[in-house]
């Protein structure tokens, strides 16, 4: 089995960052500059994105990727933090592999389960599985791109067009292909069963502006996770550790920094 490509900076306590759907991982750069003078960041392309196009695009075998990397590296009390479909594949890890590797867990505004039905409405919002399955992604990509990337971010902050443009070109040299693959694999994900089994110390992060998950999620995640605790980002949508990444930094260094 292959290593997906990865990043590597930095010395100390490992922090595995685990990028969203359309994306790589190099979106977290701008993290790991912050943080590399205390731990080891870590950004793989996970499977189908980026640079790990050739490895098989769904949820399962990117958990598979993630344990074999922390086995091959030798990594311990590592920090998984997963940002949309990263979290996905960190809780499918953590159910899949266990929690012995792992000294604790940040997730970025997900839902265990995305897809919408009769027993449940903390998926996405206004987005159904006929959506997903759309027919003409290939041909739509370039506007879908734009439409993904707009709904990334929130408010009108200067260099708000400049965000938006970067995450769009990062979409338009994804393949289309793969990311249907890895999208339909999402769609089927229920990782619901694994929040209550979730033991390591956790952030929950959310933008306050975000149009992605109802914000009844969180309720429902600190229910049945008493360790957990929920961060808001007030300057923020879907992606805080962008439109706020000094203080995402801080929140991310304080949260490492309580983990004994």
């Amino acid at each position: 089995m292959d290593l997906p490509f990865f990043r590597d900076a930095g010395s100390g306590r490992p922090i595995i960052f685990l990028h969203g759907w359309t994306m790589d991982g190099s979106v977290f750069d701008e993290q790991a500059r912050r943080l590399v003078p205390r731990f080891r960041c870590l950004s793989p392309d996970l499977p189908g994105h980026g640079h790990s196009r050739h490895l098989t695009a769904n949820i399962p075998r990117s958990a598979e990727m993630l344990d074999k990397m922390i086995q091959d590296l030798a990594l311990k009390d590592v920090i998984l933090v997963g940002w949309s479909m990263g979290a996905l594949v960190a809780w499918r890890y953590l159910a899949r592999f266990g929690q012995d590797r792992v000294a604790g867990l940040v997730t970025v505004d997900m839902s265990p389960k995305i897809a919408n039905g009769p027993d449940w409405q903390l998926g996405l919002l206004r987005a159904t599985r006929k959506e997903a399955a759309d027919p003409n992604y290939r041909s739509d990509w370039t506007k879908r791109a734009e439409a993904i990337a707009s709904g990334m971010f929130s408010g009108d902050a200067p260099d708000q067009p400049a965000r938006i443009k970067a995450a769009q070109s990062m979409i338009n040299g994804q393949n289309p292909g793969l990311m249907q693959s890895m999208w339909a694999s999402m769609m089927k994900t229920d990782e619901r069963d694994a929040i209550g089994a979730i033991r390591v110390p956790w952030l929950i992060c959310y933008g306050v502006h975000s149009q992605v998950y109802p914000s009844e999620l969180r309720k429902w995640l600190l229910k049945r996770a008493p360790q957990a605790r929920a961060l808001g980002f007030s300057e923020s949508g879907h992606s805080p550790h962008l439109e706020e990444p000094d203080t995402f930094a801080r929140a991310l260094t304080r949260f490492v920094d309580g983990i004994h």
